[in-house]
């Protein structure tokens, strides 16, 4: 019985995957392994993925299973990479390919859209810096609030949880409280905004911020944005993981700032809108059979453990 970990499956993804890469584009790998009987049998933590490298990880069988049932955009996709670009596919790996269909249900809606919004709310985030920087870190004298907080802090933080979760009635709290507990809240709300706008102007990507400069907002992001609420859409209206996208040109041209930023805004909020509709109509289960996975998931796990 083998002592280290079996490689499974491994695959190329990312732009190289989309046929979206250019002559600078990394090359990123992921696979899927199975540990040593260690990993399953002894008291001690396991690893749940190796990275080789930044742009090279390989994923424990069960987070990945975990990761896939839960329709992680990432790592659905890894199971529809084209053949070309699949490097490792042991009989192990087969057979789980051979069950992805069963890995496919409307929780795509989800996680694809949830995704593609988060990345939409940084490129206007972005977009906010440039066209107007903050220029300064903010006090707390600009919110009309004492060098020193009047009130606890742990109070300001219990006081905002029970009228949140309604334990508390605004209207139980004098004026003057709920004046300092709204101050409160927007100067903590400006600070992380100006600790965020400095973490991105120290770490953001030199040719990120070329295509910002340029055209006004992050290409390669809203080029990837799209992409990604298409595949949502194809998944949720057809059932269809399409990786190799046929609408290369077009997505390459957005990377290219053909498209207007208001524009992008406009396609990217109709295109989640559609998938959500269309979610009702899914040919898709709700959730996927998870006694058929646990079966596959058990059945990968005892045969790779007797190897």
């Amino acid at each position: 019985m083998v002592s280290q970990p079996i490689l499974i499956y491994e695959t190329i993804h990312g732009s190289r995957a989309y046929g979206l890469d250019t002559p600078e584009s990394d090359t990123d790998r992921k696979g899927i392994i199975i540990g040593p009987r260690r990993w399953y049998l002894s008291y001690q933590p396991a690893p749940e993925q190796l990275e080789l490298n930044a742009d090279h990880v390989r994923y424990e069988l069960r987070k990945f299973i975990r990761l896939a049932v839960a329709a992680n955009p990432t790592i659905l996709e890894l199971m529809w990479t084209d053949a070309a670009v699949q490097e490792v596919v042991t009989p192990l790996g087969e057979r789980l390919l051979a069950a992805r269909d069963g890995f496919l249900s409307r929780r795509a809606e989800g996680s694809f859209c949830g995704y593609a919004m988060s990345q939409l709310a940084r490129i206007k985030t972005h977009r906010r810096w440039l066209l107007s920087p903050p220029e300064a870190a903010p006090t707390r004298a600009d919110f009309g609030l004492p060098e020193r907080s009047t009130i606890p802090r742990d109070q300001l933080g219990a006081a905002e949880a029970m009228i949140a979760d309604g334990r508390v009635d605004e209207a139980a709290l004098t004026p003057n409280f709920l004046a300092v507990l709204d101050r409160e809240r927007r100067y903590r709300t400006a600070q992380k905004e100006w600790e965020s706008y400095r973490g991105w102007l120290r770490h953001r990507n030199r040719r990120r911020a070329e295509l910002e400069a340029r055209f006004g907002y992050d290409t390669k992001h809203a080029m990837h944005l799209v992409r990604l609420l298409r595949m949502g859409k194809e998944i949720v209206e057809r059932g269809e993981v399409i990786v190799r996208r046929p609408d290369a040109d077009e997505l390459r041209a957005i990377r290219a700032g053909t498209l207007a930023y208001d524009a992008l805004i406009e396609q990217a909020e109709a295109l989640a809108a559609t998938i959500r509709t269309s979610k009702r109509n899914s040919p898709l289960p709700e959730a996927p059979d998870e006694a058929a996975i646990e079966a596959l998931c058990e059945g990968l796990l005892a045969d790779g453990l007797a190897l």
